[in-house]
């Protein structure tokens, strides 16, 4: 935590002295001014400086000749701003507080991740993926914790003080001090086993699709009456529907899909084992039925812990090869 009052610049030697139809203004002086403001007077400000008063005092009459212009009324027995020397004060405050933010991003990026990191992840990117990657980056970084928070609702991450959230790119963005960084584009298919394809038609197009067959990955309350299947060549194929299943949850569109229920719209990082060992079948494999695309979401760059970047960083990296 940084405090202004404790915050010191070293004399004479923080901001070397450009030339002049670069730089008038020596910002020591600025920052000495400001000081002097937030001290309320020459002597406060120098003890908590550790400078005398009487440097302080010469810089601030340096800095009024300079302007041109009085920015201080002196008197005996009380200090005050003038109008030309609040407006200066204002922009001094703006200007060591983003020295002090500079300062600390440097920090930042140099220091250990540790501490604790509030996730929000769609659940089935936690029954799946996340599952195997989160243990390896607590690996990496053992002094970071993590809480997960796993729904499939819009959680909001300044309310609910999440540090960081992953979501698919469909939904919005309920805030625009949210920062949205893409990750990648998880593929999605259409799956059935080999009971349902046994006693099926010949499925060859997206024509061919039984209507009534469908296994669907949305909410109860969106309504479902039309696929839209997207060909790896851009053309877009529209099916009227009646979903044998609806349900936001793809653990049990999958296992549905496994007892021959019918045709499940299913990402195939899900499904990847029962693809493999042939359980599962992805019918029309040009055809996608969803984009699939994921960012992650965090509040902020600026003051960004380093375990925060740390886990942003990892995602990046690590979450296209699991679910492209």
């Amino acid at each position: 935590m940084w405090y202004i009052a404790t915050y010191r610049f070293p004399q004479e030697t923080i901001f070397p002295r450009l030339p002049a139809n670069a730089m008038p203004l020596d910002l020591n002086d600025l920052y000495l001014f400001a000081k002097v403001i937030e001290h309320r007077g020459f002597t406060a400000a120098g003890e908590a400086l550790g400078v005398s008063k009487s440097h302080i005092s010469r810089r601030v009459t340096g800095l009024e000749s300079t302007l041109g212009v009085r920015l201080l009324q002196r008197t005996s027995r009380r200090l005050s701003l003038t109008d030309a020397g609040q407006e200066l004060y204002d922009h001094c405050r703006a200007m060591i507080s983003e020295a002090q933010a500079g300062e600390e991003a440097v920090r930042r990026r140099t220091a250990e991740p540790a501490g604790l990191v509030r996730v929000g992840v769609p659940v089935p990117l936690t029954d799946t993926v996340l599952a195997r990657l989160l243990p390896r980056f607590m690996l990496r970084y053992p002094k970071v914790r993590l809480a997960i928070q796993a729904s499939n609702r819009q959680v909001d991450l300044v309310e609910e003080n999440i540090d960081v959230a992953i979501r698919g790119l469909g939904m919005e963005v309920e805030s625009s001090s949210l920062v949205q960084a893409p990750l990648c584009t998880a593929r999605w298919g259409l799956l059935a086993s080999r009971a349902y394809l046994a006693r099926s038609t010949v499925i060859d197009s997206p024509e061919s699709l039984p209507p009534g067959d469908f296994l669907m990955y949305a909410s109860i309350h969106e309504p479902m009456t039309v696929l839209r299947l997207v060909h790896t060549s851009g053309e877009v194929a529209t099916r009227p529907i009646q979903p044998r299943m609806q349900s936001d949850n793809i653990a049990s569109l999958k296992e549905a899909a496994l007892a021959g229920m019918g045709i499940a719209s299913l990402p195939l990082y899900a499904c990847r084992s029962e693809i493999e060992d042939g359980a599962l079948s992805v019918l029309l494999p040009e055809w996608r039925p969803r984009e699939g695309r994921l960012a992650v979401l965090f509040p902020t760059r600026r003051g960004m812990m380093p375990a925060v970047r740390a886990l942003v960083d990892f995602l990046k990296d690590e979450l296209p090869r699991e679910v492209s």
